[in-house]
Parts: C-alpha cells; sequence; structure tokens
C-alpha cells in the first residue's frame, strides 16, 4: 500500500507541474478538472474546486501562506537547498534556512506551494562516521 492524499486546488496546471517536478510524482492520469501524480510511495490526487469555492480565496505571487488548513503535507527529498530554485521557478518558495529544525534523523523545512499551501520538506541527516581512534 501507498499513503494517498487529495489536494483541492484552484489552478490545476500550475500545481501538477509544482508537485511533478519538485517531488517526482509521475501524472498517473489527467483531466480537465483533476490530476492524479503518482509515485511509489504516494498518490496524490488534485482536483479543482468549483468556481464558488475557487471564489473564497486569493492566490497571489509570490503565494501567500494559507496557514488556516489543519492538514500538512510532507515529502522526502535528497536536498531542500537544491529545491529552491526549482520551487521558485514554479511558484512556490521554500521558508528561509533559520526556520529549519532537526527531528528523528531527519531535518524538516516547510515550503509553500504556488497556492499557498504549507508543505513540510524532510531531507535525510548525514552524521559522520567518528574517526577511529589512534592505537597507543
Amino acid at each position: 500500500m501507498k499513503a494517498a492524499a487529495v489536494l483541492y486546488v484552484k489552478r490545476l496546471g500550475p500545481m501538477c507541474s509544482f508537485y511533478h517536478e519538485c517531488f517526482g510524482l509521475e501524472v498517473a492520469e489527467t483531466a480537465e478538472d483533476y490530476c492524479v501524480l503518482e509515485s511509489d510511495a504516494w498518490t496524490l490526487s488534485l482536483v479543482v474546486v468549483p468556481e464558488a469555492v475557487a471564489a473564497t480565496f486569493r492566490t497571489s505571487v509570490p503565494p501567500a501562506r494559507r496557514e488556516e488548513t489543519p492538514v500538512k503535507l510532507a515529502f522526502d527529498v535528497p536536498s531542500i537547498e537544491g529545491l529552491r530554485p526549482v520551487m521558485a521557478r514554479l511558484g512556490g518558495q521554500v521558508d528561509s534556512g533559520e526556520t529549519q529544525w532537526e527531528f528523528r534523523s531527519l531535518r524538516h523545512c516547510d515550503c509553500l506551494d504556488p497556492e499557498g499551501n504549507v508543505v513540510q520538506l524532510r531531507e535525510p541527516l548525514v552524521h559522520r562516521a567518528k574517526p577511529a581512534a589512534l592505537p597507543r
């Protein structure tokens, strides 16, 4: 089994491109009002909200943080720093390095997708082995 989530979006094209390029999710199926992206571990369905709902929230460039949502998607990535230019090109943004924290052998940092949804990035910490003590 794999994890799955549904994210309701205002603009399908930019959001599909963002999740595809930033997290390596492949487009499995697409239509006018939805896009299903997949990896070995994830199925993410992006569904366009009805116009009446879309009118209740604004999107901006750069995206404004939408923190009122009680859910935050999280993705394992090889490099948080490596994603900064990719996300910027696709309309998202990674929070500053000062906001990063370490927990359970992972470096964590939040980012925003093009519509301002907060997403957590998780990068493995590389711990170097301590040098062996010299024989006496």
